[in-house]
């Protein structure tokens, strides 16, 4: 598949174009490690890493998004859905597990506020 498909997702400076069609934008590097050690070839995708711990990755194809979440099992909790405005790509949303299994709940829920002087 042409790297060109993922292409229109380059859309401002702060992605990074890597061989053969690979776009990230934001922490990659621990869920490329994943997927590369896990056999998933690392072509035409777009990795959105939020942070090291969840994000999304973007593919042409259901079925090369199914392999990605086989990919990232057990490691990440892992959802594959359309993706896009008329959802004519697949994304894989992902979060890491914490090592017993459980899917830690990544909401900030105490957040205090505090008057600076």
């Amino acid at each position: 598949m042409p790297d060109y498909v993922m292409a229109k997702y380059a859309t401002n400076k702060l992605i990074k174009r890597h061989l053969d069609g690979v776009f990230t934008f934001g922490a990659t590097q621990p869920v490329l490690t994943v997927l590369d050690v896990n056999g998933f070839q690392l072509a035409d995708l777009f990795l959105i890493g939020l942070n090291d711990d969840c994000g999304t990755l973007v593919l042409p194809t259901e079925s090369r998004a199914g392999n990605a979440a086989a990919a990232l099992e057990p490691a990440y909790a892992t959802k594959v859905v359309p993706f896009g405005r008329r959802g004519e790509d697949w994304a894989v949303e992902y979060s890491r597990r914490n090592l017993d299994g459980s899917e830690p709940d990544r909401v900030l829920t105490n957040i205090v506020l505090r008057p600076t002087d």
